[in-house]
């Protein structure tokens, strides 16, 4: 007999098994990298999706980049002793992943009526009622930002997905946005940038969380507009 068979005669014997424990990893977020040990493992399809253990402790982790500049990130540490199978819900929240230039600070907006300025980028943002009150499409979105006359300004517009996340507040959770801002609801707002890929979806940022979306533009989400200041 081989001492390959010997050995593994042993340790059957002595109990040792090397059966593998069904890990279902349940996200909602679909089209993650799932890495284990910090080895890429598999991508998430579905939202639950199964993966082969052995006996012992892991860390878990769950990516999904958003842009250049941001990304969905779960983790969590498991221990496998005697389970045949388990369950493990990673909740994924926003992550930066580089420094964006010209970085947010309270300090750099302050309100003035119903408008706030941001002093360092040099723009004024619309902080009546409405912006937590309208809802439209895109296109009206569009329309609406330049029939605007606001704070004796008429030359309103959409504002870029780059400009729109620089008065997220990611210090915050739940109405996600810089101090100064008063109106402000945990929704979708739009940006002017079309998604690159799928033309037919527009960037946004949803503020509850500060995280960035695509969305379709025939969608209802609500409208912050924008100006140069002057």
């Amino acid at each position: 007999m081989s001492t390959l068979k010997i050995v593994c005669l042993m340790l059957i014997y002595c109990g040792v098994s090397f059966a593998n424990t069904t890990v279902n990893i349940i996200c909602d977020e679909e089209d993650a990298t799932l890495y284990v040990n910090g080895e890429k493992r598999v991508k998430i399809t579905q939202k639950k999706t199964p993966i082969e253990l052995t006996k012992g402790s892991y860390e878990l982790m769950l990516t999904k980049p958003l842009d250049e500049d941001w990304r969905l990130v779960g983790r969590k540490n498991i221990a496998i002793k005697d389970a045949m199978s388990m369950d493990v819900k990673l909740s994924m929240d926003i992550e930066k992943i580089s420094k964006k230039k010209n970085k947010s600070s309270a300090d750099n907006f302050h309100r003035k009526g119903e408008v706030v300025i941001d002093s360092i980028r040099k723009l004024v943002w619309q902080d009546d009622a409405s912006v937590a009150q309208v809802k439209q499409n895109w296109k009206d979105a569009q329309a609406y930002c330049r029939s605007l006359t606001l704070d004796h300004a008429n030359d309103w517009r959409l504002p870029s997905y780059d400009e729109l996340i620089t008065i997220v507040d990611y210090t915050k959770h739940t109405l996600a946005i810089m101090p100064a801002f008063k109106h402000i609801v945990s929704e979708y707002y739009w940006s002017s940038n079309v998604d690159a890929e799928h033309t037919a979806n527009v960037k946004n940022i949803y503020f509850g969380n500060g995280c960035p979306d695509n969305k379709a533009k025939k969608n209802f989400y609500y409208t912050r507009c924008v100006h140069i200041l002057k």
